[in-house]
């Protein structure tokens, strides 16, 4: 281990060995990454995957200071960069996944979890620790499997269901319900896959995990604030369906084929978004408060060893 040295960025030991290996592998796996691009613009699975390495890169530049305070080599870090070249070797992920999109999957998983081996072997445990958050953050950029994404539509048309029929007993509309077909008295509606709002959830994952890193300390405040995003994404979603199918009920049908439909789900994932920072911020006001009793704790004098009070 050695300790930061007071050395322009780009000249350190350490970022020079990495971004070389770093570069390496993103050439060795460049028809990965192109895939991976494309998957990430067509298909029933697109989504801005190649959002998440740059907020990944911004979170540890943004806590370098914290992060490479101590760095040093370490050979443990050769393990899952050889693993991760094997697994996103083109050939081995086609015949391991068995479909094409899974085969992209897999392959840039194998490259995250090389890139996460270069990174352990360039700047050792210590950092890599204080830097797992970021790391683990980037396993969001992998495309999910066809049957873990198949699994993820079916909950959120379920639980939006759910919701949806809550809502409606809740603001005393009759309706009858099979499934997911909701029938009311002008108007009947499907929850289809496409209105299972997962690109919208994915999103406020992502920005769910970003804003737990910045603003909280605590690892069970993290997870906490993560799990609120799956009812936070099935409330969201059945108050768009809701508001829909009451304004195509008693307005106009074609709220259910226009605009607000289409382009209008912004508004609602607004909405959800405001309701994490606020629990995020109720989270941070109790973290501070226990650690503000943690230091009046450890301040006090001990009677039976007379020990001093921290200051």
């Amino acid at each position: 281990m050695t300790l930061r040295q007071d050395r322009p960025l780009w000249l350190r030991r350490e970022h020079l060995c990495f971004l070389v290996l770093g570069f390496a592998l993103c050439a060795l796996r460049w028809g990965s990454i192109q895939a991976w691009l494309s998957a990430s613009r067509v298909g029933d699975r697109a989504s801005d995957y190649w959002v998440v390495p740059l907020i990944s890169a911004f979170l540890c530049f943004e806590r370098r200071h914290a992060i490479f305070c101590i760095t040093g080599f370490s050979h443990w870090g050769f393990l899952p960069l050889v693993l991760g070249l094997g697994l996103s070797t083109p050939l081995l992920a086609a015949r391991a996944a068995g479909s094409v999109a899974d085969a992209i999957s897999l392959s840039l998983f194998g490259l995250i979890l090389a890139l996460a081996g270069a990174f352990l072997a360039c700047y050792g445990e210590a950092a890599t620790r204080r830097a797992a958050w970021p790391l683990a953050l980037l396993v969001l950029a992998v495309p999910m499997p066809i049957e873990i994404w198949n699994r993820a539509v079916d909950v959120l048309q379920h639980g939006s269901a759910l919701v949806l029929g809550l809502l409606f007993h809740l603001v005393r509309v009759p309706f009858a319900r099979v499934g997911l077909r909701f029938d009311l008295s002008g108007v009947s509606i499907i929850i289809d896959p496409q209105c299972s709002g997962i690109r919208s959830s994915y999103a406020l994952l992502v920005l769910t995990a970003v804003l737990s890193y910045l603003a909280l300390r605590s690892p069970w405040r993290r997870l906490v604030l993560l799990a609120s995003v799956l009812p936070l994404a099935l409330l969201k979603n059945g108050i768009r369906i809701a508001t829909l199918t009451l304004l195509a009920e008693h307005v106009n049908p074609s709220y259910l084929r226009g605009r607000l439909h289409h382009e209008g789900g912004f508004v609602f994932f607004g909405g959800a978004l405001v309701l994490e920072i606020l629990l995020c911020w109720a989270l941070g006001i109790s973290e501070r408060k226990a650690e503000r009793a943690l230091g009046l704790a450890g301040g006090h004098r001990n009677p039976e060893i007379g020990s001093p009070t921290v200051s």
